[in-house]
């Protein structure tokens, strides 16, 4: 229960009266005893504050660890005017009229904010390299030649090659001493192994983006530094640096001096993905289990994880009206660069 003290309970009442019947609203955990709609500040990390229409906050003036950069922007950003406060928090309400701004007159004392007390200062943004790889330790092997002295945490999956390959496997444990080697027992497909990889990497809150690198691909010069130069959380949280026929280009651009196609669609080799992209459409449907497919589905079809995240799921960038930013040329497999007419349905 929330603490009962001159503090809190006029807060609770405060909102009883003016919130609406569930509404969401951005305030400190505890009040989810008396409103379960609150959206605690633990929590806005992880989640997108446009999807929610949110038209009050409560600003806790005490707590400032649980306070993001992000949500101190939003605050500020939208309009969000005092309507209410005291010694410990301010209600802001977005768009107050006319009436209910003389009334928060009153609050003045209680609701002038320093903000700039409560902004911490920007971590480094840490990154993680996700590889999946099935029976093919050569591969392997040579991207994460391509790898060395990366500082990015590397992350292979491997999704329960056989065990003629075991041998080989275990060599490259032994020569890449730093990268970490997920094990699945048994062979699941690629969409398992992209959600324990994926999940391993979120389950640390500092990492922010994440390259998911089939083995087989070929990086080529400039590879992360450009797409570190183009990459935005919120313009553009899903890129890819490989272009294959016939993904459809929407439209040729630049990005700080780079050429870039706007796709709605793309093939899963290569993806640099932002952390809140990837939880607003995680976990990925698994259509079937172990590789290579059963026959059902289409001729040629394959997991499919590229199409769900990429344009299928509710929250796809595409779903959102936006556009996957592909930087052709930037890495490729073999045989198939930017000009190849590698058909994805007849696999021709």
């Amino acid at each position: 229960m929330y603490p009962r003290n001159k503090y809190w309970l006029p807060l609770v009442k405060f909102l009883k009266k003016h919130l609406e019947e569930d509404e969401y609203f951005i305030g400190p955990e505890v009040l989810l005893y008396e409103f379960p709609m609150v959206l605690p500040y633990q929590i806005l990390k992880d989640i997108r504050l446009e999807d929610y229409d949110i038209q009050h906050i409560v600003f806790h003036k005490k707590l400032t660890y649980d306070l993001t950069n992000d949500y101190l922007d939003f605050t500020r950003e939208n309009n969000f005017k005092p309507v209410w406060g005291n010694h410990l928090f301010v209600v802001f309400k977005r768009n107050p009229g006319k009436i209910e701004s003389i009334k928060a007159a009153q609050y003045i004392l209680h609701t002038r904010i320093n903000w700039k007390k409560y902004y911490k200062p920007e971590k480094k943004e840490k990154t993680g390299i996700l590889i999946t790889t099935y029976n093919r330790p050569d591969f392997l092997k040579r991207l994460l030649s391509q790898l060395q002295n990366r500082e990015e945490e590397i992350v292979v999956v491997n999704d329960g090659s056989d065990k003629v390959f075991k041998a080989d496997y275990e060599k490259i444990k032994k020569d890449f001493p730093q990268v970490v080697f997920l094990e699945t027992p048994l062979n699941r497909g690629l969409v398992f192994s992209l959600n324990t990889g994926f999940s391993y990497f979120l389950s640390d809150p500092d990492v922010e983006w994440i390259h998911y690198i089939q083995d087989d691909v070929i990086l080529k010069p400039g590879f992360f530094e450009v797409l570190d130069q183009i990459k935005d959380k919120k313009k553009h949280p899903v890129l890819t640096g490989i272009y294959r026929k016939p993904h459809k280009i929407f439209e040729k651009t630049h990005i700080h001096d780079h050429e870039v196609f706007l796709l709605k669609s793309a093939p899963a080799q290569h993806l640099f993905l932002h952390r809140q992209y990837l939880m607003d459409n995680m976990p990925i449907p698994n259509p079937y289990l172990g590789a290579p497919k059963p026959d059902r589905g289409k001729p040629g079809q394959g997991a499919d994880e590229d199409w769900w995240l990429l344009s299928w799921s509710p929250k796809s960038i595409v779903k959102r009206g936006g556009y996957i930013v592909c930087v052709p040329g930037l890495c490729e497999t073999d045989g198939f660069g930017e000009n190849s007419t590698w058909d994805p349905v007849t696999k021709e």
